[in-house]
């Protein structure tokens, strides 16, 4: 049954419908139900197991993306017995990692360090639209139980998103428009599911960031571990730094800390490291094969 997700391209359209079933069925109806749930229980939604209260609202995009798969593979199986050879579309597996010229050690090794660069060069854009207090409150209520919530960002987010807007989504539009607008479109319905303003902003670019390694390197894994290095980062400086606000940036502290001077050596340091990792991957991580796959 799940394997017939591979048949499953979503068209831009399709994209559409399963941010509605994350943003809307799940995010806003399942929430309400579980909102229900816990006041019938006699609980805080606070006390819902952090994993649980994320993973549920997903469940309706997850039974639509089955249900368009076994239906791809019954409609290539009507069109195999009708000769209608042309209308059969092929598989195209989530993941099949190619990295070019570079070892798969290197690959991921220098993508640690592009990450923690891209994490401290787009990190200013996060005071662009200020965290309103509720949501502040929420995310405190949520890491009371920093075990469980720190297993929902860290282990299921990556995991789970990344398999939803790169696996499923993007890989499909890459088969029906140019790799810049799918790319785009993928990180818009990134930041479009977080349903948060002040994350939208770092959302959308870390979306392009990630999705630009899956058009290069059509390595799922690769997008998983981004998405856990990036969530894992900001975890534990949550961890390590309890007293400061859950909104504070890394400008507040590393000035806080080591000064203004550490900071801009920090950044340009980061800023010149990226590029140069990013220019190096467009050399050497390898194009043509996706082309073929995409065009197939």
């Amino acid at each position: 049954m799940f394997n017939n997700i591979k048949y499953f391209l979503p068209t831009y359209r399709q994209c559409w419908i399963m941010v509605f079933y994350i943003c809307i069925v799940g995010g806003i109806g399942v929430g309400l139900l579980l909102m229900m749930a816990a006041s019938t229980l006699g609980m805080e939604i606070k006390e819902i197991n952090p994993v649980v209260s994320y993973i549920l609202p997903l469940i309706p995009v997850f039974l639509y993306i089955v249900y368009k798969g076994n239906e791809q593979v019954k409609l290539n199986k009507l069109a195999q017995e009708r000769e209608l050879f042309d209308r059969i579309r092929p598989a195209v597996p989530l993941n099949q990692p190619s990295f070019g010229s570079i070892p798969v050690a290197g690959t991921v090794l220098l993508t640690i360090f592009a990450t923690l660069f891209m994490i401290v060069v787009t990190e200013p854009l996060s005071s662009w639209i200020p965290m309103p207090e509720m949501l502040k409150e929420l995310y405190r209520q949520m890491l009371s139980n920093s075990f469980w919530t720190s297993v929902s960002v860290v282990i299921a987010a990556p995991l789970i998103e990344e398999f939803l807007l790169r696996g499923v989504m993007l890989r499909g539009m890459l088969r029906y428009m140019s790799p810049v607008k799918a790319i785009l479109w993928s990180a818009f319905f990134f930041a479009l599911i977080h349903m948060n303003l002040s994350q939208s902003v770092n959302a959308f670019v870390c979306g392009i960031f990630i999705g630009w390694f899956y058009y290069k390197t059509r390595s799922l894994w690769i997008c998983i571990f981004i998405h856990f290095v990036n969530n894992g980062l900001s975890t534990l400086l949550t961890i390590l730094f309890p007293q400061i606000d859950i909104e504070a940036s890394l400008w507040d502290i590393v000035t806080q800390y080591w000064g203004v001077n550490t900071y801009i050596v920090i950044y340009v340091i980061s800023a010149m490291g990226l590029a140069a990792i990013l220019y190096y991957f467009q050399k050497n991580l390898n194009h043509e094969r996706e082309q073929k796959i995409i065009s197939a």
